[in-house]
Formats: C-alpha cells, structure tokens, sequence
C-alpha cells in the first residue's frame, strides 16, 4: 500500500511538471550590465555609452515584449524559422545567430537579428530544432 501511495504521488509530480514546463511563458531578466553587454554586441560600445535612452529602450524590448514559449513543433506550423531571418551585422560584421542545438534563453541574445522590434504588431518565431517560440510582442503607444 505504501508503495503505491509513493508510486502515485510520484506520477502526479510528474504530470504537474509536464503540464507547467508545456506551454510555460518565460521572459528574460537581465540586469542592467547584461542588456549593456547584448546591445554593445550587436551595436557596439561606443554606441552604449553614447545611446543611454536607446540602452534602455533595447531592454525593455528583451525584458518586457520578448516572451519564449515552449510549443511542441507542428509539421503545419506557419512560424517562420529564426535562423531564416537575417542577422544584424551592420555595425558588427562578426555577430552571429543562435547555437540551437545548445539553446538557452537565459544566455540568448535575440538582438543578433534584425528584426521587427518596434512594431505595432506581434511576431512569433520558431527557435529551429528547439522547443521554443519566440513573441515579440507590439510597441504599446501612449
């Protein structure tokens, strides 16, 4: 009996954690000097001590309107691939995508591409080979 109680209580943690890690909305939170660091890549040094508005601007796009969802990958889905969109290497030539088969939100920088950031409508795309979408979601106006 108790071992079924324990076998029991075990599959309904189990279910629970399946059930929170599906569909599970995150968002990143970084510090100050990490949204720093993610802009100055793509941007350049120069042009975070010279663009403190801009800094700013940068991270409450990656803290507050980028949301990672994880989604099971449908063989019908119509989200356009992150690695089919380009990378912005305009003021960093050496700038590079996603590593998706090590993919960590926590440690991803999703300025590297160039993308709609400051648009009035939502984006979803699919992280490739990995459980994720990403949402940028709109710009709200005041």
């Amino acid at each position: 009996m108790k071992t079924l109680l324990i076998k029991g209580s075990l599959a309904l943690i189990l279910l629970q954690f399946s059930y929170f890690s599906h569909g599970q909305t995150v968002t990143q939170q970084l510090t100050p000097e990490q949204i720093a660091e993610r802009v100055a890549y793509v941007h350049g040094g120069d042009y975070v001590s010279g663009n403190p508005t801009l800094v700013s601007a940068w991270g409450k796009v990656m803290t507050d309107r980028i949301e990672y969802q994880v989604v099971n990958q449908d063989p019908d889905e119509k989200y356009p691939l992150l690695s089919s969109m380009p990378l912005m290497t305009k003021s960093n030539a050496a700038v590079q995508g996603a590593d998706f088969a090590n993919f960590n939100v926590n440690t991803f920088n999703p300025l590297t591409y160039n993308l709609d950031f400051f648009s009035d409508r939502t984006f979803v795309y699919r992280i490739d080979t990995t459980p994720y979408i990403m949402i940028v979601k709109p710009i709200q106006h005041n």
